[in-house]
């Protein structure tokens, strides 16, 4: 399922500047977040986690921007995403999604719970009478 410019800003509680500032810094987003572009369920769930990531743990956006491409391909990939105990460790040099007992080694900036995040934009795209259809987190969907 495929997502609108509008969708995404609303379901990510992102600004309008920081779309177009990440559109600008992160490789692709730019074209896939425009207002004609294709944006997936696991973007949203990605540009979710680290928008909110930056609000609450101050991170910079060039921290995000560096492990863009490699996260989206992790959420796409990794079927263990919205399970309670996977968090997304970001470091400086990495960015890695397992369980919070397997910490990588890697020196880590910040840790984000991912489950609460996926369930609260599971809900909102899955209520009765939205807008969208019932998700599967590990499906892909071609436009």
């Amino acid at each position: 399922m495929n997502f609108t410019h509008a969708q995404i800003l609303e379901l990510t509680g992102m600004t309008q500047e920081r779309l177009r500032n990440w559109r600008r810094e992160m490789s692709g987003l730019d074209v896939r977040a425009s207002r004609g572009g294709i944006v997936t369920f696991e973007e949203v769930v990605l540009l979710a986690v680290l928008s909110r990531s930056m609000d609450e743990l101050g991170l910079p956006v060039a921290l995000i921007a560096s492990h863009y491409e490699e996260l989206l391909i992790t959420f796409q990939e990794n079927q263990s995403i919205g399970e309670p105990d996977v968090v997304l460790w970001l470091g400086v040099d990495a960015a890695v999604v397992c369980h919070i007992s397997s910490p990588p080694e890697l020196e880590i900036a910040a840790v984000v719970r991912l489950g609460p995040i996926i369930e609260r934009l599971y809900a909102q795209v899955h209520h009765p009478g939205g807008r969208q259809l019932a998700l599967s987190l590990g499906a892909t969907t071609t436009p």
